[in-house]
């Protein structure tokens, strides 16, 4: 099967090759070319990971081919804000299909992330670590909850931020809660918005809310095989 890729400079020196097909599926690298050469790695890794939830695309076994569709240059809107991509894959409505993976896919996120700091102690949650935006492991944890509420909010479909729990366990909980609860909501949605210059979308929330939290699991299993070494 050929995977069609939307490629971005989500960031300086920061590149993403998203893969349409497997939405939140991403691959990335210092430049085009490394995330669009480490993409089918990528999509391989996510379909062995959803066969341990036994869901299973049309194809769901290697070797798999891409090809880039889209491409995205991100760009400021203020000085502290970085519009990020809008692909047309983006305006493609979600269907059930879509939401049983997505269901899938956040469930083996959210299993792998407390897998790696439910054990952790308070002090080993509040290590300072160089460098790092969120200061912590903690402030990495709430990072991801307040993320995901944000992406509904981009939508105007968020609670307000004010009945978000102060706790952080609280945090995580309920607003996944809200997701899985509320993504069925959007199957045949055709709802756009723009937020800070930046378009919105049904299939955008979705594809974002799978790789933020993804990327920032894998962030927090570095940093403490860094402290380990």
């Amino acid at each position: 099967m050929k995977y069609h890729l939307g490629i971005e400079d989500i960031e300086p020196g920061n590149w993403v090759a998203w893969v349409f097909e497997l939405p939140g599926c991403y691959a990335r690298g210092s430049n085009r070319e490394k995330a669009i050469s480490s993409a089918p790695a990528s999509i391989e890794e996510l379909q062995a990971r959803l066969s341990r939830s036994a869901f299973l695309t049309n194809d769901a076994h290697p070797p798999f081919s891409v090809v880039v569709a889209e491409e995205f240059l991100a760009c400021p809107s203020s000085p502290d804000y970085i519009v990020n991509a809008f692909f047309d894959n983006d305006r493609i409505r979600l269907t059930d299909v879509d939401i049983n993976y997505a269901k899938s896919v956040l469930t083996l996120n959210r299993g792998d992330l407390m897998s790696i700091v439910a054990r952790l102690s308070e002090d080993a949650l509040d290590w300072e670590i160089p460098g790092e935006i969120q200061k912590n492991i903690r402030g990495i944890l709430r990072h991801i909850g307040t993320a995901e509420w944000w992406y509904w909010d981009r939508l105007g479909l968020a609670v307000p931020r004010r009945a978000l729990p102060d706790s952080l366990t609280e945090l995580l909980s309920s607003v996944r809660e809200f997701t899985l609860q509320h993504l069925p909501e959007l199957i045949g949605s055709i709802q756009t918005s723009t937020c800070l210059e930046e378009q919105w979308s049904p299939r955008k929330l979705l594809r974002r809310s799978i790789w933020h939290e993804r990327v920032h699991t894998l962030q927090i299993a570095r940093y403490l095989k860094e402290t380990r070494q």
